[in-house]
């Protein structure tokens, strides 16, 4: 497969039917890449170098297979050998030396004593055990001397599927988790469900990862200057409109707003000079208290406006003037519990004040339409500040 340069993606957001198969192809490519299911020969050079290199060439045949011949070749043999652990496949001291992972599990087991099983009709003695468990760690110290720092046959595997999930995660900062689909990883004898041994592909996985390719270009969402990746599918215009209303609503959700900061944060501006600082504006009590500058300015606006009598401004600034002074210099011990009844204040006339619009009727027209909806939105921006006038009796020693 040709995984051509897709290049910087410059179009109009209406236009991303037409690209979207090249993004696919991408996409595909790029996963594609990731899985390695390709076997790895050993190089000649490596071959050659270990073909020749066992120590004491008769010792496999003298004494190692009749001792396998004796024991082993019962169980490890024949059409069914158990483990699918065939030891007649072992003619000569290279076979060995070529496969040093599986020996060395031969190994464990005759240290352990585990092999051959207790339930034998014969059993070696402890010296036709130690020769050969002393064979094959000669066998195993021979290849290290001449092959240092060179780990073998390393086998080339695809990647697990949490680590594919984890990929497209950071890839496309979506957790899309396309191998939900996939089968489950075969583990290898060991449990490790990460390794070459198990981690093969076969054609049908194959398809599985396509499908995958397919879902993740799915969610791909065409800027004016270049793509994102949203966290559902995006091929329909109502699914644009939901990512870029869903980013604006996450925005605000993600900023810190506790009206009892602000309150405070407006209290110190209110009694800088007998804080000793006398210099400080409503930008530093913000920068200080870590607040919008611009909303607590929109704050001190309201609780120091003249004119309110009557109404939920007036009984929020009849609180504010309440606040204890400094003293000493020092905040009060209990300011932020005040600023928390102001805040605790507007909790609960919020619902009791805003204003309410509903839906127009139109005769042949939905009343969800888009049309109708942004009108009743826009009602909302224009009287966000409003107050609609219904009277309230306020308890504002509460």
């Amino acid at each position: 497969m040709h995984c051509g340069r897709i290049g910087r993606v410059t179009m109009n957001p209406k236009a991303f039917v037409y690209a979207r198969p090249r993004v696919l192809a991408f996409v595909a490519c790029a996963l594609l890449v990731t899985l390695g299911a390709i076997s790895v020969p050993a190089s000649s050079s490596q071959a050659s170098a270990r073909s020749g290199s066992a120590p004491q060439p008769d010792t496999f045949q003298s004494n190692v297979k009749p001792f396998l011949q004796a024991y082993c070749y019962g169980c490890h043999g024949g059409n069914q050998p158990a483990a699918g652990f065939d030891l007649t496949s072992y003619i000569t001291q290279d076979s060995v030396t070529n496969d040093q992972r599986h020996w060395n599990l031969v190994l464990t087991r005759l240290r352990a004593g585990e092999m051959p099983p207790i339930q034998s009709r014969q059993h070696p003695t402890s010296a036709e055990r130690q020769a050969v468990v002393d064979w094959i760690e000669r066998i195993g110290a021979e290849e290290a001397r001449r092959h240092p720092n060179d780990p073998g046959i390393v086998l080339a595997r695809r990647l697990s599927n949490a680590e594919y999930d984890y990929t497209i995660r950071d890839l496309t900062g979506v957790d899309i988790r396309p191998t939900r689909e996939f089968p489950v990883d075969p583990a290898n004898q060991a449990g490790f469900d990460n390794s070459g041994e198990s981690l093969a592909m076969s054609p049908a996985l194959v398809k599985k990862y396509l499908d995958a390719a397919r879902l993740v270009a799915e969610h791909i969402l065409f800027l004016p200057s270049g793509f994102s990746f949203a966290p559902y599918p995006v091929v329909t215009d109502e699914d644009r409109d939901k990512y870029a209303v869903n980013r604006i609503v996450d925005f605000y959700t993600r900023q810190p707003l506790d009206y009892a900061d602000y309150f405070l944060a407006a209290w110190r501006y209110r009694h800088r000079s007998s804080l000793r600082q006398p210099r400080m504006t409503l930008a530093d009590a913000a920068t200080s208290a870590r607040i919008s500058g611009t909303y607590l300015n929109r704050v001190w606006t309201v609780l120091n406006m003249p004119g309110e009598d009557l109404g939920p401004i007036a009984a929020l600034q009849a609180r504010w003037r309440s606040l204890p002074p400094p003293t000493d210099h020092q905040e009060p011990r209990n300011l932020r519990l005040a600023a928390q009844w102001m805040r605790d204040l507007i909790a609960g006339l919020r619902p009791r004040v805003a204003m309410s619009f509903e839906n127009l009727p139109a005769r042949g027209i939905a009343a969800g339409s888009q049309s109708l909806v942004l009108w009743k939105d826009r009602q909302y921006a224009d009287h966000r500040t409003s107050y609609a006038g219904n009277a309230q009796q306020l308890d504002l020693s509460a």
